[in-house]
């Protein structure tokens, strides 16, 4: 990246990597709870881990990794489903209206979504 100050590091000293080892450790820990008994299937969780590992807000920066990668937020096929703001047709708003429109459908739906899954909540209690 222009601007940006290019370190050298020596490689088996994790004290002066710190925070990359610190990040291993929480990929480690979820590929853990991911395998289970059979740790020999972590190859098949590492994509999942790190997406999960790259998608959330770091406190340190403010940004989540995939923000600060590819200057967007990451699309996932839930925001699809519930019909978040990322999942708003960008290619047919021109006005703010237009916009403000889209995004009243998005909040009903989700309005709707809710009271559904509050009805069923209230039917499986009386039950």
């Amino acid at each position: 990246m222009e601007g940006s100050i290019i370190r050298i590091t020596t490689p088996y000293y994790p004290e002066l990597q710190g925070m990359v080892e610190r990040g291993h450790k929480q990929l480690k820990d979820a590929l853990d709870k991911m395998c289970g008994e059979n740790g020999s299937k972590w190859k098949e969780y590492l994509p999942i881990a790190t997406l999960e590992d790259i998608i959330p807000v770091k406190i340190a920066t403010g940004y989540s990794p995939f923000v600060l990668q590819f200057s967007k937020q990451a699309f996932l096929p839930i925001d699809i489903e519930t019909n978040t703001y990322l999942a708003i047709e960008w290619s047919k708003i021109s006005t703010t209206e237009e916009l403000f429109k889209e995004r009243e459908i998005h909040i009903s739906a989700k309005e709707e979504t809710r009271l559904k899954a509050e009805n069923k909540l209230r039917d499986s209690r009386n039950k």
